[in-house]
């Protein structure tokens, strides 16, 4: 089961690096578009994980 903590446990740092990751990649690249497109999904996930918790 995937509690609260877990969510930030793991979910947290890898956006951190996700968002260094973009920073160093060149705007243009297909894996700069991979990469962000993947940290939105990760973000929605994660709320619609806590949204319908509630």
């Amino acid at each position: 089961m995937i509690t609260y903590h877990a969510l930030g446990y793991w979910g947290l740092p890898a956006l951190l690096g996700t968002a260094l990751l973009l920073k160093a990649l060149p705007r243009d690249s297909r894996a700069h578009q991979l990469l962000a497109r993947a940290a939105l999904l990760g973000l929605l996930l994660i709320a619609a994980i806590v949204g319908l918790s509630y």
